[in-house]
């Protein structure tokens, strides 16, 4: 039954996908990753199926986060304060999926419901929202500003010793490099293979940002 709804998910094919939930709760179908059906479509652009399950309603707090659904990110905090800090099942907070996915009101809505910017996931290498909105590239100024502020140091690192600066660099994302620089992030910190901000941004032929750098 699970592989036949992702198969439908992947084909984009809502109608059927509806069909074939029935009254199954959605959050309840998970892949091998741990991705619940609404997360698959949407990290895979399946549009039409996204449409569907959000419409459908129901969803999780990590998958209204991503949704940039504020109303639902506020009612799920409220009805149960202590999910806030939870993870998704393929190792998000709300946070970290509205900061990658550039859902500017929603970040806004869950710091001042008091979400840890300090928080760590637990996907691939384990990281903070602020780093995987620097890995989004979507976040706004203001919103991004914002994360900094919660987050508390713009210098704190993941495994290997990158830091937001130079994931951003790498990443072409003007907008939080100038944050990040405004916000006192250290320009010449290395990681543990000896790597600037600038290099990453060179590397990829990002030769504004390396000129800030």
């Amino acid at each position: 039954m699970t592989q036949n709804l992702f198969a439908l998910a992947d084909a984009d094919n809502a109608a059927e996908l509806i069909a074939a939930l029935g009254a199954r709760e959605t959050f309840r179908v998970r892949n091998d990753n741990g991705e619940t059906l609404y997360l698959y479509c949407l990290y895979r652009g399946k549009t039409k199926c996204t449409e569907a399950l959000a419409k459908r309603g129901g969803l999780t707090l990590q998958e209204a986060a991503a949704a940039g659904d504020t109303a639902r990110v506020t009612a799920c905090v409220k009805e149960a304060p202590w999910t806030i800090q939870s993870l998704s099942g393929d190792g998000w907070t709300a946070l970290h999926l509205a900061a990658f996915l550039g859902r500017d009101e929603t970040v806004m809505a869950l710091l001042e419901l008091g979400a840890d910017a300090r928080q760590w996931g637990r996907a691939f290498d384990p990281n903070l929202p602020l780093h995987a909105a620097c890995a989004g590239r979507r976040l706004g100024k203001a919103a991004f500003v914002k994360l900094i502020a919660a987050t508390g140091d713009p210098d704190l690192a993941q495994k290997g010793g990158f830091t937001a600066l130079m994931v951003a660099a790498g990443n072409g994302f003007t907008d939080a490099v100038d944050a990040l620089l405004e916000a006192g992030a250290d320009r010449a910190r290395k990681t543990d293979t000896g790597k600037t901000a600038a290099d990453f941004a060179r590397e990829r032929g990002h030769m504004e940002i390396v000129a800030k750098l």
